[in-house]
């Protein structure tokens, strides 16, 4: 791979675990079946406000019992967010520093404050990228347009030079239309095969 590609790849679901299911259900303070989860999840303005660094815990807390009437302490409730993380997915730091050889390795994510100070206290994730783009720093959330534009904007690259992993369907079609290379992967093994594919193949 030329020095002049970007290995751009997501976070939650792709290169970490998620404990999605039981400790959504814990926040909403209901059982609900998953894919209600996600499409429940996916359409509140308080975890949108929050993801893109408009407001601070205690007012995503507020607003999120308030859009959901949820009845859930703030203790339970923040226990319960923290607990979505799990670990890192097996072999993926091998996976990393191998790929970081291919081109520059760089990282977008949906997320918060809190989920990244979690992840800095429990793992090395972070480590092997040289640029890191999160949501809440941007100001602006997958799946809207300006956060791609940022992101090949901030590396200084064109966005066919951008090889785009994540684990949303809607979030790869965005970057596509943008003109970024988008795959829809659930593993580092699954980043890794298509690399090599592609280097196999000439086309990187």
């Amino acid at each position: 791979m030329s020095s002049g590609k970007v290995i751009l790849c997501d976070l939650g679901g792709v290169l970490i675990d998620l404990h999605w299911v039981e400790h959504a259900r814990g926040l909403f303070g209901k059982d609900m079946a998953a894919d209600e989860l996600k499409a429940r999840w996916l359409s509140l303005g308080s975890v949108r406000e929050f993801e893109a660094g408009n407001i601070d815990f205690q007012a995503f807390y507020e607003l999120f019992c308030s859009e959901t009437s949820a009845k859930v302490a703030f203790d339970k409730f923040k226990s319960e967010f923290v607990g979505i993380i799990g670990p890192v997915k097996p072999g993926c730091y091998e996976i990393l520093d191998r790929l970081a050889g291919f081109g520059r390795l760089a990282m977008l994510s949906n997320t918060n404050y809190l989920h990244v100070e979690h992840l800095k206290r429990v793992s090395k994730i972070f480590a092997p990228f040289a640029d890191l783009f999160f949501s809440y720093e941007l100001r602006m959330v997958k799946p809207d347009r300006g956060i791609f534009a940022a992101v090949a904007d901030r590396i200084g690259c064109a966005a066919s030079d951008i090889l785009f992993f994540d684990d949303s369907q809607t979030n790869i079609d965005a970057a596509t239309s943008f003109g970024m290379n988008g795959f829809r992967v659930d593993s580092p093994q699954e980043i890794a095969k298509i690399v090599d594919a592609r280097l196999k193949s000439g086309m990187l």
